[in-house]
C-alpha cells in the first residue's frame, strides 16, 4: 500500500514521547539552544502515564528541614533492594528539589496546607513526609503546564505519528521514521534522539497504564543493539478497581486512615494476618504479593479482595473526596480490588547523563533503567521523569551542538519505506488478536507470582510469536502490528530475565525461590539482541 504523503524534516534534538520526561527534556534542550522536535503517537501530553497519575512527586526540601536529597537517595536505594544505579539516584533526588520549585513557577499548582504553602504527605519506604501532590490529585495539572512551557520555548510538536524505526549508521543514531494512520510517512534527521516513551505496562492483561504504553522505546533501543537491564522487575499496584484494573484506589492515602482495612472472604484483616500491623509501612511490592497470594489461596475470593472503608469518618471522607470512587456518594463503602500492572523498573541501560551505548541516543523516564532497581517507591516516578528529563535534555542538546548531521540519510529513508511496505499482507491473525494472546500469557504466567514452569510456558508462547505474519491491509493495522512487535520484544526480555533471577527481590516474586539471596543476586541482569541471538549476563551494580 503506497503512503499518501512522504516527507522529510530535520532538527537538532528529536524527542520521542510526550509525557513528563519528554516535556521536561524538551524544555531543557530548547533552553540550551537546540531546535527541538517532539513526536507523539497521540495528543501531546494527554496520553501519558504522567497525565493519568495522581500527581504525586517525592521531593525533599519542602517538609522537615532534616530531610535532604541524600536521605531521599538512601531511601530510594533501600527500596530498590540495592540494585539501583547510585549515581543516577543521587542526581535525580538532588535535582528534584529545585525542579519542583521551577515547575511551580511555570504554573504547576500543588495541594496546599492551611498556610497556603505546598503540603507534604508521607508514603511507605520514605523516611520523611516529602511528597507534593498536584492540584486535585491530577497528573494533568502537572503535565499541561509543562506542555505550555515547551510550546513557549519554541519546541515543535508532531502529534499522531508512530515512530516505526530509528535510522542508524555505525552505532550512531541519525534520525527516525514515523507513520500515521492516514498514510503519512515522515523521516526525521536528528543529531540526537531522546527516548521518552514510558514503560510497557500494556504488555499485561490488567494495567492502569495509558493505552499507548507498549514498550516502543525498549524495542527501538533493542533494535539498535542497545542493552536493556532489570527487565524482570515489573511493579504491580496493589489496589485497583475495574475489570482490567484501570482505576486505582490510592492505598498510600486511604489504607492508613482509621476504620479502613483490606479483608478476605472470611472477614480477616489481611495485613494483620500477614504480620503488617502498620499499614503505612507496607511498600507496594509487599502489598501486591500479599494480596495476590490471598486471592490464589482462596477460590471464593473470585479474583479480588475487599477494600473496606465502612469505618471511615465523615470528616476524613470529606477531606479525601477527590480520591474516593463515585459509588461512595451512593452509600457504597466496600470495594473489590486486586493488583494491576503499574510501572516497569527495567529499561535501556544509560549513564547518569541518560546517554546509551549508541552515540547520540538518550533515554529518560520509565524507558531507562537504573533509577529504581528492584522496586519503585511511591512518588519517585514523577521525581525521576521531571528531574532526569531535564538533565537528559540538557545533555542531549550539548551533544547535538558538537555533532555534524549524519550522512546517507536518503538511503536510510528508502530502507525504512521498503521495510514497512513489506509488512502489508492478508495472511495471519488480526494484530488485535495477537496482542490479546500476548497480554493473557504474560499476565497469567509472567505476572505477579512466577515460577520456572510458568515462565518457561510464557517464553514458549512469546518466542513462538516472533516471526508471526499478520493481516495488515491498512495503516491503522500496520501501527497496531508494530506495537505488537514492540510488546512481544519486551515480553521476551521480561521472561528471559525473570527465569535467570532465581530468587525473589522487590517486585520480582518466584514461588519456587521465595527468598531474597544477597549472596548471589545483588547484581543487575542485562540482556541484548545480537545477530546471533539473545545475550544475557549478570553485571555488578555500579559503585
Amino acid at each position: 500500500m503506497p503512503f499518501r504523503i512522504i516527507e522529510k524534516t530535520k532538527c537538532d534534538v528529536l524527542i520521542i514521547g510526550s509525557g513528563g520526561a519528554g516535556l521536561s527534556a524538551s524544555i531543557a534542550a530548547a533552553a540550551n539552544g537546540s531546535d527541538v522536535l517532539m513526536v507523539s503517537k497521540a495528543r501531546i501530553g494527554h496520553a501519558s502515564n504522567t497525565y493519568l497519575s495522581k500527581g504525586i512527586i517525592a521531593a525533599s526540601g519542602w517538609g522537615d528541614p532534616e530531610d535532604t536529597g541524600r536521605t531521599h537517595c538512601s531511601d530510594t536505594i533501600q527500596g530498590g533492594r540495592m540494585l539501583n544505579n547510585p549515581a543516577m539516584v543521587a542526581r535525580f533526588t538532588e535535582a528534584i528539589r529545585t525542579e519542583t520549585r521551577q515547575i511551580r513557577e511555570w504554573g504547576v499548582d500543588y495541594i496546599s496546607d492551611d498556610n497556603s504553602e505546598p503540603a507534604v504527605m508521607k508514603i511507605a519506604g520514605h523516611s520523611f513526609a516529602r511528597h507534593l501532590v498536584g492540584k486535585d490529585w491530577k497528573g494533568s495539572n502537572i503535565v499541561l503546564p509543562l506542555k505550555e512551557k515547551a510550546r513557549q520555548s519554541g519546541v515543535r510538536f508532531e502529534e499522531h505519528l508512530f515512530v516505526a524505526s530509528l535510522m542508524m549508521s555505525e552505532n550512531r543514531v541519525k534520525g527516525a521514521s514515523c507513520i500515521s494512520e492516514d498514510g503519512r510517512f515522515l523521516a526525521i534527521s536528528a543529531k540526537a534522539v531522546i527516548l521518552a516513551t514510558g514503560g510497557f505496562g500494556n504488555l499485561y492483561l490488567n494495567t492502569n497504564n495509558a493505552p499507548g504504553i507498549t514498550g516502543d522505546g525498549h524495542a527501538l533501543a533493542g533494535s539498535a543493539g542497545v542493552t536493556l537491564q532489570d527487565m524482570e522487575f515489573v511493579q504491580y499496584y496493589p489496589t485497583a478497581r475495574g475489570k482490567r484494573g484501570s482505576r486505582l484506589l490510592l492505598n498510600e492515602k486511604l489504607l492508613v486512615q482509621n476504620g479502613v482495612c483490606l479483608r478476605n472472604t472470611r472477614g480477616d484483616d489481611i495485613l494483620k494476618k500477614n504480620g503488617y500491623d502498620v499499614p503505612g509501612d507496607v511498600t507496594r511490592d509487599q502489598l501486591a504479593q500479599v494480596l495476590i497470594k490471598e486471592i490464589f489461596e482462596d477460590p471464593e475470593q473470585s479474583g479480588s479482595v475487599s477494600f473496606d472503608m465502612s469505618g471511615l469518618s465523615p470528616e476524613a471522607a470529606e477531606d479525601l473526596s477527590t480520591l474516593l470512587p463515585s459509588q461512595w456518594t451512593r452509600g457504597e463503602r466496600v470495594f473489590q480490588v486486586a493488583p494491576t500492572t503499574h510501572f516497569c523498573m527495567g529499561g535501556v541501560v544509560v549513564d547518569s547523563e541518560g546517554q546509551t551505548s549508541c552515540e547520540g541516543l538518550y533515554a529518560a523516564g520509565e524507558v531507562a533503567a537504573g533509577a529504581h532497581g528492584a522496586n519503585r517507591l511511591g512518588g519517585n516516578a514523577l521525581a525521576e521523569v521531571i528531574a532526569m528529563g531535564s538533565l537528559v535534555g540538557k545533555a542531549a542538546a550539548e551533544k547535538a551542538m558538537g555533532l555534524d548531521r549524519a550522512s546517507s540519510f536518503d538511503a536510510a529513508v528508502e530502507d525504512a519505506l521498503k521495510g514497512l511496505k513489506a509488512l502489508f499482507g492478508k495472511k495471519g491473525l488480526e494484530p488485535g488478536e495477537l496482542v490479546q494472546k500476548l497480554k493473557k500469557v504474560m499476565w497469567q504466567d509472567a505476572g505477579i507470582v512466577r515460577s520456572q514452569e510458568s515462565l518457561e510456558r510464557a517464553l514458549e508462547t512469546v518466542t513462538g510469536l516472533k516471526n508471526t505474519r499478520a493481516f495488515v491491509t491498512s495503516f491503522h493495522q500496520l501501527i497496531r502490528f508494530l506495537e505488537f512487535r514492540n510488546m512481544r520484544f519486551a515480553g521476551e526480555m521480561v521472561c528471559r530475565s525473570a527465569l535467570e533471577r532465581t530468587e525473589s527481590r522487590g517486585s520480582h516474586f518466584r514461588s519456587d525461590y521465595p527468598n531474597e539471596n544477597n549472596d548471589a543476586w545483588v547484581v543487575n541482569i542485562q540482556i541484548r539482541q545480537t545477530p546471533d541471538g539473545t545475550v544475557l549476563e549478570t553485571v555488578s551494580v555500579p559503585g
